[in-house]
C-alpha cells in the first residue's frame, strides 16, 4: 500500500513534534530559485537513463543517507507511472538503529522493491549481478563534494576492479544546501539522526555527533547540538566521520 504525501506529512510532523525538535518553515520560493535549474537538470538525467534501460536493468542504491533519499523522492516523481522502483540497500557492519528504521519506512513510502545485502559494498554489488544479471546501472547520490565527486560525470562506467556497470549521478551538482532545501521545502521524512547533529551517516563506530553544530542552549541551559540543516560551512559536511569509510561505487580516480 502506498499512502498519500498528506499522509506523510502528518507523520513527519507528529514524529519530530514529538521528539521536541524545531523545523523552521522554508519558503517555497526558494526551491523555485535556487533548484528549478538544477532539478531540471537531474530529471532530464533520469528520463534520458530511462529511455537508454528497461525498468529491470536500472536501480537505485540506496542506504537511507540525505542525498539518495532526495534521489529516491525525484526518481519517484519522474519516472513512468507503471516502472516500479526498485533499489539496493547494502547494510553495515554496525548500522544505527534509527536508520534501518528509517529504511523500512522509505521502503513503504515509494513502494519501493528493495534488494538487502550485508557486508562490504564491493561485494553486494557483486553478488546482486549473480542474482540479478539483468542490472546494467545504477542511480547514485553522490555530489561533487564527496570524496572522489570532482572527478566524476553525470554517466560514466564503474572502475577500479567495480562489477561492469554504467553510474549515474543525477545529483552530482547539488550542494549540501539544495539536499537539505529540497528535503524541507517538500516536506520529505529523512532519518532523525540529522536532527540530533549529525551530518553525514555511516557505521555507528565510526559517525559522531558534528562539533560544528554544538552550541550552548539558554533556554536548556547546556550544550546541545542543531540539526544537520543548520550547518554553516558545509566544508565540515564529513568532520563527525573517522576515516573515509566503505569505498563506494561513486568514488573514480583519473
Amino acid at each position: 500500500m502506498k499512502f498519500t504525501p498528506q499522509f506523510w506529512h502528518r507523520v513527519c510532523h507528529c514524529y519530530r513534534t514529538s521528539r521536541g525538535f524545531h523545523v523552521p518553515p522554508v519558503e517555497k520560493s526558494r526551491l523555485n530559485d535556487r533548484l528549478s535549474d538544477k532539478l531540471k537538470r537531474s530529471a532530464e538525467l533520469i528520463k534520458r537513463a530511462m529511455n537508454l534501460y528497461k525498468p529491470n536493468e536500472i536501480i537505485l542504491c540506496f542506504n537511507g543517507g540525505k542525498d539518495c533519499t532526495v534521489l529516491l523522492d525525484i526518481l519517484d516523481k519522474f519516472k513512468p507511472p507503471s516502472m516500479p522502483l526498485r533499489a539496493v540497500y547494502v547494510r553495515t557492519a554496525d548500522p544505527f538503529e534509527e536508520l534501518e528504521k528509517f529504511v523500512d519506512v522509505s521502503v513503504q513510502r515509494y513502494a519501493l522493491q528493495l534488494r538487502r545485502y550485508e557486508g562490504i559494498l564491493k561485494l553486494a554489488f557483486e553478488q546482486l549481478l549473480v542474482e540479478d544479471p539483468h542490472v546494467k546501472a545504477t542511480f547514485l547520490g553522490c555530489r561533487v563534494s564527496d570524496p572522489g565527486g570532482s572527478s566524476l560525470f553525470e554517466m560514466m562506467p564503474s572502475d577500479n576492479g567495480w562489477p561492469a556497470m554504467m553510474r549515474i549521478f543525477p545529483l552530482l551538482e547539488w550542494s549540501y544546501h539544495d539536499i537539505w532545501t529540497y528535503i524541507r521545502s517538500n516536506d520529505i521524512p529523512y532519518c532523525c539522526l540529522y536532527d540530533q547533529g549529525y551530518t553525514s551517516l555511516g557505521d555507528r563506530s565510526t559517525s559522531h555527533l558534528n562539533p560544528s553544530l554544538l552550541v550552548y542552549n539558554e533556554k536548556l541551559g547546556k550544550k546541545t547540538y542543531r540539526p544537520a540543516y543548520e550547518l554553516k560551512d558545509v566544508r565540515s559536511e564529513r568532520a563527525n566521520r573517522d576515516g573515509n569509510g566503505q569505498a563506494t561505487m561513486g568514488e573514480s580516480k583519473p
